[in-house]
């Protein structure tokens, strides 16, 4: 009994030399080496070149995922304004770059009061807040939408369908909406309906797709195989594109527009005869005439198509990831430098 107490005593005594200031040279220089090295681990893992390293991945990883989904003004390309006929069906062109930011939704709204006009999302329309002037005269032309084609058809446009629309895109990485204006022109005093309708002008951005819009009065007048339609450039009168006899005719299409050119096949139907140009160039600006022919008519619009210059992409994303990744570099080099410096200053020292 006494022999253990002895020893509890002596290994108590011994715990409180250790840490007693007047420890022997050799166990003194063993403990500060140990509490060194405890030190310096510390401040390796909390402040060393991995922890710099993984800081610097966060940064940009936040700074990718941030501009994952990101507004584009150049995503959405509508003209700057139509012409619609009253009484008469009328296509709001809207386009956007189905390659570069996919898609997923639609909404067309009147831009003064910010009201639904059309909504298409989820694979649907969604309607439940349709501006109730809009029911069933609205819709878009659903197999083109994996082509970029957002238009919106307006059927038997109204005085009070005049003013300023906003298409609205939303895609899987990019977002972005177009203004267009709608004028509304009265019928022309006549008996005889107007049998072709096309806008005076439309806007088309160089590089990208643009739709040329064509109409025609398709009630009661038929289509048929010996229907046709050909768009032709107007100050040559060179075919751009050619469809009759339930087929396209481009034996005798301009060169320049081989492979860039298509009508909506199952639109004609319906009295839609609007030519799809993709990849737009600079040498395609000037007139464009749509000539329509059915069995009880013929008719034919002229519309001139402005090709204004893409904006140039900024870099600058690009440039601040990669100006943070360099600096989280020059950060962890530094941290690196100053604890290995430390490390021999202790090994020096002791």
């Amino acid at each position: 009994m006494q022999t253990e107490r002895a020893k509890r005593m002596d290994s108590a005594g011994e715990e409180a030399s250790l840490n007693s200031p007047e420890l022997p040279w050799n166990q003194l220089y063993w403990k500060r080496r140990t509490e060194s090295r405890i030190q310096l681990r510390r401040r390796v893992c909390f402040t060393g070149p991995a922890a710099a390293a993984a800081v610097t991945g966060v940064l940009a990883i936040l700074i990718l995922a941030a501009g994952s989904v990101s507004s584009n003004s150049e995503f959405v390309t509508v003209p700057s304004s139509v012409k619609c006929t009253e009484g008469q069906d009328c296509i709001l062109s809207c386009t956007f770059n189905y390659t570069a930011g996919g898609w997923s939704g639609v909404t067309w709204r009147q831009a003064q009061m910010d009201h639904i006009v059309h909504g298409y999302y989820n694979n649907r329309y969604q309607l439940a807040h349709q501006l109730p002037q809009y029911v069933n005269r609205t819709s878009l032309f659903d197999s083109e939408l994996q082509r970029g084609n957002a238009s919106l058809l307006l059927r038997r446009v109204r005085e009070g369908d005049a003013g300023k629309y906003t298409c609205f895109v939303k895609g899987t990485r990019l977002y972005g909406l177009g203004l267009t204006e709608v004028v509304v022109v009265p019928a022309q005093p006549t008996t005889a309906p107007a049998h072709v309708t096309a806008p005076s002008s439309v806007k088309c951005t160089e590089g990208q797709d643009c739709i040329l819009s064509c109409t025609f009065n398709y009630t009661g007048l038929g289509w048929d195989e010996k229907s046709g339609v050909i768009w032709r450039r107007a100050e040559m009168d060179h075919i751009v594109h050619s469809y009759h006899d339930n087929w396209e005719q481009l034996a005798h299409q301009l060169p320049q527009y081989v492979s860039r050119t298509s009508l909506f096949d199952s639109e004609l139907q319906r009295g839609n005869a609007s030519l799809l140009l993709r990849r737009v160039r600079e040498e395609d600006a000037g007139e464009y005439r749509c000539s329509v022919s059915t069995p009880r008519l013929s008719g034919s619009g002229l519309t001139e198509v402005v090709v204004v210059p893409a904006q140039r992409h900024a870099w600058w994303g690009f440039g601040a990831v990669l100006l943070c990744v360099i600096a989280g570099l020059c950060v962890g080099l530094w941290l690196y430098k100053n604890t290995h410096r430390s490390q021999l200053e202790v090994q020096q020292g002791f």
